[in-house]
Order: structure tokens, then sequence, then C-alpha cells
């Protein structure tokens, strides 16, 4: 049920273009290309970089509040940047709400950089069309691959790829 409200509300969004940057399709975001360089805010305030991560996996996530799923996936992806935070993987979970209310609360209460996009700028450049949405970059800054929405044994896929990624 509460599925079918999320999906319903997203449509109601999507058609009165209240969440223009999910109109893309992120299947245009190619595994074996440049992951796309932005710059934003934590919510500490302090602007941050892709680029500036080079050398390091990172594990980008897009998520809003209102994504039930996009919760889910975060635990899983605090967990993630526990056990592989040392070896060089960063987890970047940008919020693409307006209000930077429940970025500030994921920030307090999780280990994993909390970026806003509040005017979506960066969901645009990742061509957002489902959430979560989620790109693993190379240490080369390479996009290696994509993850649209998120099911129960996604985390457990990820935790392969970035294996293999730190592997390389």
């Amino acid at each position: 049920m509460r599925t079918q409200l999320l999906a319903m509300l997203l449509t109601a969004a999507l058609t009165a273009g209240l969440v223009p940057a999910l109109a893309g399709a992120s299947g245009n975001l190619v595994p074996g290309q440049p992951a796309p360089d932005f710059a934003l805010k934590s919510v500490a305030g302090k602007n941050q970089r892709l680029s500036e991560w080079q050398g390091d996996v990172v594990v980008l996530t897009f998520w809003a509040d209102w994504c039930g799923r996009c919760s889910d996936q975060l635990q899983e992806l605090a967990r993630l940047q526990e056990h592989y935070g040392e070896r060089g993987v960063r987890v970047v979970a940008v919020n693409i709400d307006r209000d930077g209310h429940a970025a500030r609360e994921a920030a307090a209460r999780s280990r994993v950089l909390v970026l806003h996009d509040s005017d979506q700028s960066v969901a645009r450049q990742y061509q957002l069309s489902s959430l979560p949405l989620t790109v693993l970059v190379d240490a080369h800054g390479t996009v290696r691959h994509v993850h649209e929405k998120y099911r129960g044994g996604d985390a457990a896929l990820y935790d392969e790829e970035l294996a293999a990624l730190l592997q390389e």
C-alpha cells in the first residue's frame, strides 16, 4: 500500500513538474564513461567535489525523504562505509529534497557523507529517473556500475562489486 501511494505521489509530482530532475533516463549513464563531476555543499556547509575523491572508490546514491526504500538502502550503505572505509571507499548520499531537513537528519544519524542537491542540478547531470539511484565510481573516476531502485538483496551485490573494484 505504501509503495503504491509513493508511486502515485511521484507520478503526480512528475506530471506537475515539481520534480524536474526525475524526468530524464538514468539509462544514459553508461558504465565505462567518466562520472559527471559536480560540486555540492555538505550539510555542514563545506563544498565537496566528486573529483576530489579520485583515488577512492565512490558509492554515490541519490535519495529523497519520501522514498522508503532509500532509507533502507542508506542503512546498508552506512554498513558498507564502515566495512570498506579504511580501504578507500567513500559513500556519498545526495539528498534531492528541496528542504534540507531530511539531509541534516540523515547526516546526524549516519557515518556516510550527506550532500544536499536542493535545486536538483546534480540529479539532472546524472539523469535521475528513479530513486534511489546508485552509481559506483572507480578510483579513476569512471562509472562502473549503475543501479536503479533498491531491493533487499542489492546490498550483497554492492558488497561484491566494491570488493572487486578494490582488488583492481
